[in-house]
Order: C-alpha cells, then structure tokens, then sequence
C-alpha cells in the first residue's frame, strides 16, 4: 500500500497536531516546569559553601567533558556526569555542549598541552 507524498504528509501533519500529541506536550512541559522549579528551591536551600562545592564540582566536570576530553554531548552526560541524557536537554546543557564545540573548530583550538595541568 503506497501513499503519495503528499499523503504521508498529511498523515503525519494530523498526528502531530493530534489532540493526544497535544496533551502529550502539555504534560511534559508541565512536568519540565515543575522539574525547574524543584531544582530551584532545591539551590536556594543550600548555603553559600554548598553552591559553591557544587557549581565547582559541575564546572570541574564540564571541564573534563568539553575540554579535556572534547566527548561528545552523550559522552558528558553518560560517562561523565552519569546522568540520563534529557537532563541536559532540559538545562540547555546540550546547547551549551554545542556552543562550546563551534567555539572551538572557530578558533582551531588544540587543548591537548592542557590535559592534565587543571586540577
């Protein structure tokens, strides 16, 4: 059974504006919204040397995934941060993992002198 193009289209066009996908997005971004705020309240209940262990510890991290290591976005959050992918996402972490990548092929940037001197 073949469709035209245009009827693969069409079809796929109704499901992505399917009220079941509808309610689908609705509920992660709910969810999305609420996983934000909890992370929120969450660093506003920490002490000042708690933030800053943590936020040293990330950027160690980041460090070591970006720089060190130039892994790719899957590597950082899976053998890295040990963490499930669309953490990430959630946090424009990806983004942040890209930026970083284009920044280094624009400046043609070798950081292999660097590996080891920052700990």
């Amino acid at each position: 059974m073949e469709q035209s193009a245009g009827g693969t289209q069409d079809t796929l066009k109704s499901w992505l504006n399917s009220p079941e996908l509808q309610e689908l997005r609705k509920a992660w971004r709910a969810s999305e919204l609420q996983t934000k705020a909890e992370d929120q309240a969450w660093w506003d209940s920490l002490t000042m040397d708690e933030r800053a262990r943590a936020f040293r510890q990330v950027v160690s991290l980041m460090y070591k995934a970006e720089v060190e290591e130039r892994g790719s976005y899957r590597y950082a959050m899976y053998d890295v941060f040990n963490i499930d992918y669309l953490d990430g996402i959630m946090c424009n972490y990806m983004e942040l993992h890209n930026l970083i990548c284009r920044g280094f092929e624009i400046q043609g940037c070798d950081t292999s002198a660097d590996n080891g001197n920052n700990e």
